[in-house]
């Protein structure tokens, strides 16, 4: 009964250790999200629009977002992805948005140029820093796509204006079929470091193109860093008013596991191996 007891014990231990596992690694936390179902929205600049306005259908809901020059939101608060406190530690947080891109769409002309950028506090609630996406409509024979055919080209910097053309960024991608498109930041550490990933992905969530951006300066060791700031298309590029928006959405990486956790799960497994050894022994001896 001893025996049995032990093995149950055990057995529940370690059906614990695997529930936690799980939870951690699939515990993110959405902390702010604005699908523009309400109005007034959480975007400064962004006026709701139903569902099939000039022909686009909303990302999901029933309505979505027209942005105009200048468009921001702070997306839920500065420093939210850190938890919210002023001053604050950084943890690891991601920003992400869904951008409406029409290919065949009036308004744009060969050049035409937009950003949407997603920056970064330091502890101390200050602007640090933007990562951004630089992107433009081209209809002509250069850069990634097919040539002549009307499509938008996406890199990244961590500048914004006329002068970043997406041509001459790193790796830059083209897509060529209208869509809603995720831009998506995810902000973490490496190293001691702060390391940003951009990626652009499909209605599929298929990732069509990635990049990966430090901080910037190699003086700049994680403990500068605090939240979010904001994301936000700056007017210089006036494109943006020539989009639509949905899903603008933050959120807090999921925990990893406590080293004590860890600790006491490896302990419970080793004394069941262990036991298991014993009671062999003993069962042989008898």
């Amino acid at each position: 009964m001893k025996n049995m007891a032990n093995l149950i014990g055990g057995g529940l231990a370690l059906l614990f250790c695997a529930f936690a596992s799980v939870a951690s690694s699939h515990a993110a936390t959405v902390l702010y999200f604005d699908g523009f179902e309400s109005n007034p929205n959480t975007w400064s600049g962004v006026t709701q629009v139903p569902n099939g306005t000039d022909g686009v259908p909303s990302a999901s809901g029933s309505f979505h977002g027209s942005p105009s020059l200048n468009a921001f939101t702070q997306l839920g608060g500065y420093n939210f992805g850190a938890g919210g406190g002023v001053p604050t530690a950084f943890q690891d947080y991601s920003t992400s948005l869904d951008i409406y891109l029409d290919v065949g769409g009036s308004g744009w002309t060969n050049g035409t140029r937009f950003d949407y950028t997603s920056a970064i506090n330091d502890s101390d609630g200050n602007h640090v820093r933007d990562f951004a996406f630089n992107a433009g409509f081209y209809d002509d024979a250069t850069g990634p796509g097919s040539a002549n055919t009307d499509r938008f080209i996406i890199g990244t910097s961590n500048n914004t204006g006329p002068n970043e053309d997406p041509k001459a960024k790193s790796n830059p991608i083209a897509i060529e079929m209208t869509g809603w498109y995720t831009f998506r930041h995810t902000f973490y550490e490496s190293g001691g470091s702060l390391n940003v990933d951009l990626a652009v992905l499909d209605s599929s969530d298929v990732v069509l193109g990635s990049w990966m951006l430090t901080s910037g300066a190699p003086s700049d060791p994680i403990g500068d860093f605090g939240g979010n700031r904001y994301g936000w298309f700056p007017g210089t590029t006036p494109g943006a008013s020539n989009l639509f928006i949905d899903n603008s959405q933050l959120t807090l990486a999921a925990a990893v596991p406590e080293p004590a956790s860890l600790a006491f799960c490896a302990l419970v497994a080793i004394g069941m191996v262990v036991g298991e050894k014993r009671r062999r022994r003993q069962k042989e001896a008898s």
